[in-house]
């Protein structure tokens, strides 16, 4: 049984959570290494220097330890983006900070990015962190299109499809992480200068 499922418990003790953090560390090396079809219980448990049974402790299936992975990929990722983005002073601001933003996160969390990769285009005992990620990506997608019909209705952008625009933004930031991948010796900061400077000149207002 899990730990938050114990009658009586309220919250989860912070050595349970430090120990679910380090499985979920665990796991993303694994997958990383061996790829996502090899990367068993034992495997990851070896890989974090505990027994089996204390993963199962925490996570009952595979399934549910997968989408535990993408929860806290996605935390992290939203972290570094919402850092980047508080403070923009208007929406042509926000969308570089975005951009730029996610090209980094990119770069600095390579294994991650591999990992929640082939956790979204697994065969098997991934099928609830793969509902979450696509509703977690419809809602970015969403949002995008609000903020670019929000920043038309305050003057700053132009005239376009907020939607088409949005799904465009969002399709260049997905193959990122493919990209740097492919080509480790890209200028980062360059690269996410030059995606953020494509889309600048696109939504803003001559």
């Amino acid at each position: 049984m899990q730990p938050e499922n114990r009658p009586g418990d309220q919250k989860r003790s912070f050595i349970e959570d430090a120990r679910r953090a380090q499985i979920v560390a665990a796991t993303i090396a694994t997958i990383t290494e061996v790829g996502y079809a090899k990367a068993s219980f034992v495997r990851i448990a070896q890989r974090a220097g505990i027994s089996p049974g204390l993963i199962t402790y925490h996570f009952a299936k595979r399934e549910e330890l997968m989408k535990q992975v993408m929860l806290t990929v996605h935390g992290s990722m939203d972290a570094a983006l919402t850092a980047r983005t508080e403070n923009a002073d208007g929406y042509v601001s926000a969308l570089r900070s975005l951009v730029e933003g996610f090209v980094h996160y990119c770069a600095e969390h390579p294994a991650e990015l591999v990992a929640i990769g082939q956790i979204a285009t697994a065969a098997r005992d991934a099928e609830a962190a793969r509902t979450w990620a696509e509703e977690q990506n419809a809602k970015a997608l969403t949002e995008l299109e609000d903020m670019f019909r929000e920043g038309q209705e305050a003057g700053e952008l132009r005239e376009f499809a907020p939607r088409v625009m949005a799904v465009a933004v969002m399709a260049a930031m997905e193959a990122t992480p493919a990209e740097l991948m492919a080509r480790p010796d890209t200028d980062v900061s360059r690269y996410a200068t030059e995606l953020a400077d494509l889309f600048d000149r696109a939504v803003r207002k001559v």
